[in-house]
């Protein structure tokens, strides 16, 4: 019985992490479409090669 408690945890964790990872995605593409809509860089993108 508490391995099933214990599998049924996991497989819960595991579909948590994948909505999490599919949402960050999605942000990250939302981000990118307004940086190319307005066809302006990020200043932190820009910092890394500014010195």
């Amino acid at each position: 019985m508490k391995n099933k408690i214990v599998l049924i945890h996991k497989e819960a964790e595991e579909k948590r992490v994948m909505v999490e990872a599919k949402r960050g995605e999605e942000l990250l593409k939302e981000v990118a479409a307004k940086y190319r809509a307005s066809g302006l860089a990020p200043k932190k993108l820009l910092g890394c090669f500014g010195g």
